[in-house]
């Protein structure tokens, strides 16, 4: 992500945790070493380090402590999405190919095992109780939101209730973790951690929100991948769930459905296209930007510091996003 001038003391952080991350995987053994920086070196906006530091900021920052809690924060990030993309069968990833389909299923199970295993040696020396229950605990729901997806793929009748369950515990859950734990580590007042927290699970769910929009609204040339790739894999996702109020859509997206693999690309298009033809991008838009709304309430309870700005910035970021999807 790239910081407004004014920031660039928390560039100058980010890019510290991209030197330990870099650093910690070229001691990696031979065979996963390469695999390892590859997919470090293929960029993010490194989001989840970033919210830990500058969560940091609301108390008395210890910059080493904090350096090592953002880089397993970034470690645990990267495990699940190798993790994510074996289960969804994607085959790009930040305009390169995933690890399971350059290598094997197996494989990237193993790299993804490797990078949660590299994270819990690296909580070994950090005293603070709470900061360990918080990464077990985060692991924990983020491994349960990967297999509630997995057992629901090609299932029709999805509630949103359960929707909205499976990206709280797949997203927004660490993002919250990531702003909590930079808090706690900076001994910030018990009000500021919880606003922080809270603070990062809206946001949290309102960018998993936009990006299952984006799914529908950016091209292929945008994201390396056919419009309704999530529904062509078999997960349902808020802008499906709310057309399928449609009977009609409801009927062709089950039909879809039921051809499993075997469904040809002429009747996926169809399906994606007739979602398309609803409100239901505009809706989903609407759950969105109430998160984003909630985000605020909270941003405007914390000490009014420069940090503070710049976390009101990301939540303008991803509004203007969502405004520029509506269709």
């Amino acid at each position: 992500m790239h910081l407004p001038k004014q920031y660039s003391y928390l560039q100058m952080d980010v890019d510290c945790v991209n030197k330990q991350l870099h650093d910690a995987l070229s001691e990696s053994d031979h065979l996963i070493k390469d695999v390892s920086l590859d997919l470090l070196e293929a960029g993010g906006k490194r989001i989840r380090p970033l919210l830990c530091l500058t969560a940091s900021y609301f108390g008395e920052r210890k910059a080493v402590e904090t350096y090592k809690l953002a880089t397993i924060l970034e470690l645990i990030h990267m495990a699940s999405l190798i993790h994510d993309d074996i289960i969804d069968h994607a085959v790009i990833r930040r305009s390169r190919s995933t690890v399971h389909f350059q290598y094997s299923k197996l494989f990237a199970t193993y790299t993804g095992d490797y990078l949660f295993a590299l994270a819990l040696e690296l909580t070994a020396d950090i005293e603070v109780m709470q900061i360990h229950q918080l990464l077990a605990s985060t692991v924990t729901q983020l491994s349960i939101g990967e297999l509630n997806q997995l057992h629901k793929r090609y299932i029709i009748d999805i509630s949103l209730k359960n929707y909205l369950r499976k990206i709280r515990d797949k997203t927004a859950r660490l993002i919250a973790t990531c702003c909590q734990i930079g808090a706690i580590a900076a001994q910030s007042p018990k009000t500021v951690n919880n606003n922080l927290y809270w603070f990062g699970y809206f946001l949290g769910m309102a960018y998993q929100i936009t990006d299952d929009i984006s799914d529908f609204t950016d091209t292929q040339e945008q994201t390396g991948k056919p419009q309704g790739q999530d529904l062509i894999e078999g997960y349902l996702t808020l802008p499906t769930l709310l057309a399928m109020r449609d009977k009609k859509v409801y009927d062709h997206v089950q039909y879809f459905f039921k051809q499993g693999q075997s469904k040809s690309s002429d009747i996926s298009n169809d399906v994606v296209n007739r979602i398309k033809q609803t409100n239901a991008v505009n809706e989903a838009l609407v759950f969105s930007h109430w998160y984003l709304d909630k985000a605020v309430e909270r941003l405007k309870q914390l000490p009014n510091q420069p940090e503070k700005q710049l976390l009101m910035q990301m939540v303008a970021y991803l509004r203007k996003k969502n405004n520029s999807q509506i269709v």
